[in-house]
């Protein structure tokens, strides 16, 4: 086939020898390893190519349907390639795949009309290296399908999305595109390098001057207000699709989740259901496409501000699944605790911009910039300072667990207040129950403020939750009846442990539950109930912490689940 000086002579057995490896590529696909043995015994011409396709077959690893068959066009054979070309195996690094990728068989390589020079990047989808283009001898960022010539159908129209949304963007502050296309079945497009670092390497070393930060916000504000005026919504913007130039002019790239509108229709493309739980705005989070527009990106515009002037994105959790939920009914710290030398007047744009309804929010981009220009020439800002009733709405999502607290211990004292004034009991039993009312409402403060601290926030969980049990057996005790209406805050107290989604604390909670309540019945003379009353409880509250404990379990498994599939 191969006469020595780098030609490809035709000869009859090059189909016969195509038949085989396509033959020897479905054995791959289906798992026949019987198969592939025989092909190799009656075959040893394809021993050369053989390792190079089982190698392919295992970049392919997620890539596959939901029947586990990986998809390949059966319509085009796989050619065996010839002394010309050069097979791109460029795949997902070692972390998340089976193979891990020599870079020295990659860098150096000529890949079309460019010189591959070092790895810049790589995100869920794609892989970006800079690379020189020889015929106009300029460097450029080279981004292609992290999953090669494997890729399904759907990746490859995701990928050519984002060429296409940015393709036609010529702004100074939004990196360009240059050329869309492919080299051997892999399919690539060409931008500019951007030779800086990213505003995420730049918030490593933790917060930014507020105004150096209001200033590289409103340059970016600016860039994304162009983008929505050409029907672009990002939907992924972040400090690492943020990258500065050797000038520091901040720039706006990976338009891989673009959501692209065009005239009165919506066009929807689209790289993931999700974007980056910690920058995404609450409709984008609820996974409902028709409302995304603008506004969600000035949301994230916002949560990049909130980072670079705290060290920390607003809501940042253990996993995706407490953070999407943070984002949906939370409400971050605010920043001037995070860093009391932000301007009171930049935490005020901020907090308008990450509002959790979009109608809260600025109007647009441009609006946000304006506020950002006016904070840095000493203007009056565009967005008027809070009323009472939101900042109550603000306290009572940044802290539910104490609002709740507050409201059932306060809720209760006006009963036993009320009882007192009506029925005129003990005096004495009044006063204990006020006291330890009393106490119980400083311990909720007490350990919502450990919860505040990163360092103390696993402790003051499973301590709340067992100050709660013990004064809650504490009241029953007082009040001498085990299975009085006050019984009701053993089960209230489980399921609201679920609420912190940890598996292990429901089940400490329901554990210590069972247990004190079984101390109190013992404590207890037992003409105060009856005798299987007190079992049959025991038998519905664990139960609960069951129920409680399993639902818990299902969407931490989906959660993990989801986690994996947006790695890929």
């Amino acid at each position: 086939m191969n006469d020595g000086a780098g030609k490809v002579d035709s000869h009859p057995d090059d189909a016969r020898l195509c038949q085989v490896l396509d033959r020897y590529l479905e054995a791959i696909h289906s798992g026949d390893d019987a198969a592939c043995a025989a092909l190799l015994r009656e075959h040893p011409e394809i021993s050369p190519w053989t390792s190079q396709l089982g190698a392919l077959d295992r970049l392919s690893v997620g890539q596959s349907n939901r029947d586990g068959v990986h998809r390949r066009d059966r319509n085009s054979p796989m050619m065996p390639p010839g002394p010309q070309e050069t097979t791109p195996w460029f795949g997902p690094d070692s972390s998340n795949n089976d193979v891990a990728i020599d870079k020295s068989q990659i860098l150096g390589q000529t890949f079309g009309n460019y010189e591959l020079l070092e790895e810049a990047g790589r995100g869920g989808m794609g892989v970006v290296f800079k690379a020189r283009q020889r015929d106009l001898e300029r460097v450029v960022a080279l981004k292609m399908i992290l999953s090669s010539r494997l890729a399904s159908d759907d990746e490859v129209r995701r990928f050519h999305q984002e060429a296409k949304a940015a393709a036609g963007l010529r702004h100074p502050n939004v990196v360009g595109i240059h050329e869309v296309g492919q080299v051997h079945g892999q399919h690539y497009f060409t931008m500019d390098f951007v030779a800086g670092r990213s505003l995420a390497k730049l918030s490593e070393a933790g917060p930014m001057e507020p105004d150096r930060a209001a200033r590289l916000m409103a340059t970016v504000a600016s860039a994304v207000e162009y983008l929505h005026s050409h029907g672009i919504v990002h939907r992924d913007l972040k400090p690492s699709n943020i990258l500065l130039d050797d000038r520091d002019e901040p720039m706006v790239t990976d338009f891989g989740l673009a959501k692209v509108f065009q005239g009165n229709s919506e066009q929807t493309r689209t790289g993931a259901i999700l974007g980056t739980p910690s920058y995404m705005a609450p409709e984008q989070a609820r996974g409902n496409s028709a409302e995304i527009s603008p506004r969600t990106d000035v949301y994230s515009l916002g949560a990049v501000l909130y980072e670079l002037l705290t060290g920390r994105p607003p809501f940042r959790e253990e996993n995706q699944l407490d953070t999407i939920l943070q984002v949906l009914e939370g409400e971050p710290t605010l920043p001037h605790r995070l860093n009391p030398r932000i301007p009171l007047e930049l935490e005020r744009i901020v907090l308008r911009a990450i509002e959790k309804l979009p109608a809260n929010r600025y109007e647009s981009a441009a609006a946000l910039a304006n506020d950002l220009e006016h904070y840095l020439r000493h203007e009056p800002l565009e967005t008027r300072p809070i009323g009472l009733r939101q900042r109550i709405r603000r306290f009572t999502r940044r802290q539910p667990a104490l609002v709740a607290h507050e409201a059932a211990i306060l809720a209760t004292a006006a009963i036993v207040h009320v009882n007192y004034v009506i029925n005129r009991p003990s005096l004495t039993l009044y006063t204990e129950i006020m006291s330890l009312l009393a106490i119980w409402l400083l311990v909720a403060i007490l350990c919502q403020t450990l919860l505040l601290r990163e360092r103390t926030a696993a402790l003051a969980r499973y301590a709340w939750a067992t100050l709660d049990v013990i004064l809650l057996t504490a009241a029953l005790y007082l009040t001498g009846s085990p299975l009085g209406p006050l019984v009701v805050g053993y089960p209230l107290i489980v399921a609201g442990s679920g609420l912190w989604f940890r598996m292990r604390l429901v089940w400490f909670t329901t554990g210590l539950s069972l247990i004190s309540y079984a101390v109190l019945v013992r404590l207890m003379p037992e003409e105060t109930y009856q005798t299987t009353h007190p079992y049959i409880f025991a038998v519905v509250l664990a139960l609960i912490g069951f129920v409680t404990g399993y639902q818990l379990h299902r969407l931490q498994v989906l959660s993990r689940y989801f986690e994996q599939q947006r790695g890929r």
